[in-house]
């Protein structure tokens, strides 16, 4: 599962909703826990732990607009509450929606200076603006305040390791381990560090357990499976990358990177048409995505279609130019995950 907080002491006269939607998050049943969790907020008897499952079962369901509309309603009854405005503030920071996220997380603030969620949603934030040093501090906070939060440690241990820093962030996942044994996304950020560090063995074995625990809990994650079979397949195992990508895509069809990937595969095993397919689909869904379109001119060639290639070799120059200088297409460039 996600992961297990340390659970506060729950008022005995609570609804059932509210220990219901605890006992089905833990189970892996986000979908049960949310409806579960939603009833116990709703019904003014929520507290910080019933937030902060109910903004977890999110992650894995990826429905945060429909949560979106349901909290606005939330927050129109009880506009100063707290664990609202969190769970409001989560969701909107997960949509990329970061000036809407900090609008809340700054009233929330000023309700509550010292509580650590406050503190964990800047950082996250921070991160979104590539404020990285301001995020590492908040998040430093969020653990003062709060150090048996495991989910704060495996936060503080992705930054780390997006600032390359792959000892340190390989220490604070063994933190979030310590706590939340089966926290498969902690799996995932120390298989990425072994393989920065070079160590094969290692980043196997957590690239297996991080598959491992997401096929358990059924969750739609389809990033594990896609940096596994980009490891794989960059290792000269694409017969081993192969189901990897294919149950990716089984997940979210829709991912740019996982067709990318597919289609970079099909081209070393040589099948240019079927790889031609997955990275148009790829440049489709990501139309800022030189990389696909690249891929795309080089294995448009390999079909044959030199002056397809060529057309497609032009656009990827100009693409790569555009990206340069922050001029993204039309439409607004999707964030990578």
């Amino acid at each position: 599962m996600l992961l297990l907080f340390t659970v506060v002491s729950l008022n005995a006269h609570e609804p059932a909703s509210c220990e219901t939607g605890l006992a089905r998050f833990r189970s892996g049943n986000f979908a049960a826990a949310q409806d579960s969790l939603w009833e116990c907020m709703e019904s003014g008897s929520g507290s910080e732990t019933h937030a902060l499952y109910l903004a977890l079962t999110y992650r894995p369901l990826k429905n945060y607009e429909s949560g979106l509309t349901r909290i606005q309603k939330a927050l129109k009854t009880f506009p100063d509450n707290l664990d609202l405005l969190y769970v409001a503030a989560y969701l909107h920071y997960r949509l990329n929606e970061t000036k809407d996220s900090m609008i809340l997380v700054s009233k929330a603030y000023r309700l509550a200076p010292n509580d650590w969620r406050v503190h964990q949603l800047f950082a996250l934030n921070y991160i979104s603006f590539d404020m990285m040093e301001a995020a590492k501090l908040s998040l430093l906070r969020a653990i003062s305040l709060n150090s048996r939060n495991s989910e704060l440690h495996y936060q503080l241990a992705r930054l780390y390791f997006t600032l390359g820093s792959f000892v340190d962030s390989i220490e604070e996942s063994k933190r979030a381990l310590a706590l939340s044994p089966d926290y498969a996304e902690v799996y995932h950020n120390l298989a990425l560090c072994y393989e920065g560090n070079g160590d094969v063995d290692a980043a196997v074995q957590n690239f297996e357990k991080a598959v491992e625990l997401n096929r358990k809990d059924k969750r739609s994650d389809e990033w594990p499976l896609i940096d596994f079979a980009t490891y794989q397949r960059m290792g000269g195992k694409p017969d081993a990358a192969l189901p990897l990508l294919e149950e990716a895509l089984a997940i979210n069809p829709r991912s740019s990177k996982a067709n990318y990937e597919m289609g970079e595969l099909l081209r070393d095993l040589k099948k240019y048409e079927a790889a031609r397919k997955f990275l148009q689909t790829s440049y489709n869904l990501d139309p800022c995505n030189a990389r696909a379109l690249y891929g795309l001119a080089l294995v448009t060639r390999l079909t044959g279609d030199t002056p397809g290639s060529l057309r497609l070799m032009k656009q990827f120059k100009e693409l790569e130019v555009a990206n340069e200088e922050g001029k993204a297409p039309n439409r607004e460039c999707p964030t990578a995950r």
